[in-house]
């Protein structure tokens, strides 16, 4: 009895030997969960339209929320909003590009003669399955108005919340100017007074 016993109380020290000797497992990697600019761009044609372009990095979102906001009177307004989510996204390190592009045109071409129109897209290619949601309304700006101030970010990463671009519009007669533009929706209200016209783009997402 007594060398059963030894023996169990031998192979109970070989298990808790060799338990104590066996190599740790490896944490999983961090995967980084962000929304960064890789560039962008800004094209003026003859006709006034104004193109910018800004080219995204995505990995592992679950949301990601374009807005427009045309600010006149000192009231804001969202004219378009596009919003992106994800159910999952996996494998959690797969990265996918996109789009976000800021056009402003002559409304001629919507039947609002002496009018300009700002809208915004947002696409994202190469990402796991995702829902989509937009909401647009037509927000004219007066065609007399010329843009006076702009602003664009084009840094990375992107907050989680933040200002891209905001572009100030004047009338004609609104000289000399003296003003500035902030960078923030309390500056954009106090600007757009009088006639003017702030035409601001915001980008927010959210990780998994």
């Amino acid at each position: 009895m007594a060398m059963r016993a030894f023996f169990i109380l031998a192979c109970l020290g070989v298990l808790s030997l060799t338990s104590c000797t066996m190599p740790a497992a490896r944490p999983a990697p961090v995967v980084e969960r962000s929304c960064a600019i890789e560039s962008g761009g800004w094209v003026r044609l003859d006709d006034g339209t104004e193109l910018r372009i800004w080219n995204l990095k995505a990995n592992g979102l679950r949301r990601l929320t374009a807005r427009l906001l045309v600010v006149t009177d000192g009231k804001a307004q969202v004219a378009n909003e596009v919003e992106i989510n994800w159910d999952e996204w996996e494998p959690a390190s797969s990265e996918a590009s996109g789009q976000l592009v800021l056009l402003i045109q002559d409304g001629k071409v919507f039947g609002a003669k002496d009018k300009r129109l700002p809208q915004i897209g947002l696409d994202v290619q190469g990402s796991p399955p995702q829902d989509r949601f937009e909401k647009k309304m037509t927000l004219l700006m007066d065609g007399d108005l010329h843009s006076e101030l702009s602003r664009s970010s084009y840094s990375t990463p992107v907050g989680e919340e933040g200002v891209l671009h905001a572009q100030l519009f004047v009338p004609q007669t609104d000289a000399p100017f003296s003003s500035t533009l902030g960078w923030d929706l309390d500056s954009f209200a106090a600007t757009a007074k009088e006639g003017r016209a702030v035409v601001a783009v915001t980008l927010g997402w959210a990780p998994q």
